[in-house]
């Protein structure tokens, strides 16, 4: 069979299934391609080049199986196949850290312009780094830049320096093992973190995909907001006077606006989708930092 044939016949199948898609990926093609690249050990712009070339039975086999799986199990694609595209950039990932998926894409390739000059940013923390993705893609497109990776997870820090090595960036990213800001030091241009932001009963009723990634990447105490705005209260004492604090919370951007109602969100508009990134300067978290704290000492024990 044809690869073109072969690929629609299984984009085909996989639409019908009852499966989530959202761990890096829309809709069952994008999955499918994830599929095909890793059956065919080839990148986008070679599968692209191979439609009229034919599908050998252990490849449809092998592909067969892999959508069984996916459909059985609920095992994101990323997870079966090892890896993800993020800011054009692949990265390995399995279980240890969650799937890359963030609009912080769009803020990379503008260069967190109109807030920040890149060019002039040379040290730059990436907080609950995960699999390293967003820290990993600044270093990558920003060569001047010295990244430090940061998470509790030890496992998800080797994940990330395994990441790391891949894209050749050893000299540009320092990885530490921390609790938030626990075991940092020093201060940083930019600060960019994709936290667990994720209530404990709204996890209950995520799809069983979401089942497969570590909870603790995902789950935050107070209806979610416990940990990200811990990081609006802290992050101040790690920044230059001129830095800023990129945070995301997803769809929860409605949930850590009422529990501050008294701050001033700065919420950024993506023209290619996604939702949930606030950008505060110093100056604002400082003003601010009240306000984090009196939320921190009513709830937190």
């Amino acid at each position: 069979m044809l690869l073109k044939d072969f690929f629609k016949q299984t984009v085909d199948h996989l639409s019908e299934q009852d499966v989530f898609y959202g761990h890096g990926v829309e809709e069952a093609e994008d999955e499918v391609l994830l599929l095909f690249m890793s059956v065919l050990n080839v990148d986008f712009s070679e599968l692209n080049e191979m439609a009229k070339a034919k599908m050998k039975p252990g490849q449809q086999n092998k592909v067969n199986n892999l959508v069984k799986k996916r459909v059985q199990q609920k095992i994101p694609m990323a997870y079966l196949v090892g890896f993800s595209v993020f800011a054009g950039l692949k990265f390995r990932i399995d279980e240890r850290a969650l799937i890359p998926r963030s609009p912080f894409v769009e803020l990379i390739d503008s260069g967190f312009m109109p807030w920040m000059d890149m060019s002039q940013s040379t040290k730059v923390l990436d907080l609950c780094t995960g699999s390293g993705c967003i820290g990993l893609a600044i270093a990558h497109y920003f060569s001047q830049a010295q990244v430090d990776l940061v998470d509790l997870s030890e496992a998800a820090l080797d994940l990330a320096r395994e990441n790391t090595e891949l894209l050749e960036l050893g000299t540009q990213c320092h990885l530490i093992h921390s609790d938030l800001f626990s075991n940092v030091s020093g201060c940083y241009d930019l600060i960019v973190t994709n936290p667990p932001y994720v209530a404990e009963q709204e996890y209950q009723d995520l799809p069983q995909e979401y089942s497969h990634e570590p909870k603790m990447a995902l789950v935050s105490q107070l209806e979610g907001m416990e940990i990200p705005v811990n990081i609006l209260f802290q992050a101040v004492d790690y920044l230059n006077e001129d830095g800023f604090l990129f945070l995301e919370v997803g769809y929860n951007d409605a949930v850590l606006t009422a529990v501050l109602p008294e701050v001033a969100f700065d919420w950024i508009d993506f023209t290619v989708g996604g939702q949930g990134i606030c950008v505060f300067s110093r100056s604002d978290l400082l003003k601010y930092r009240e306000n984090f704290k009196q939320f921190l000492e009513e709830h937190v024990a």
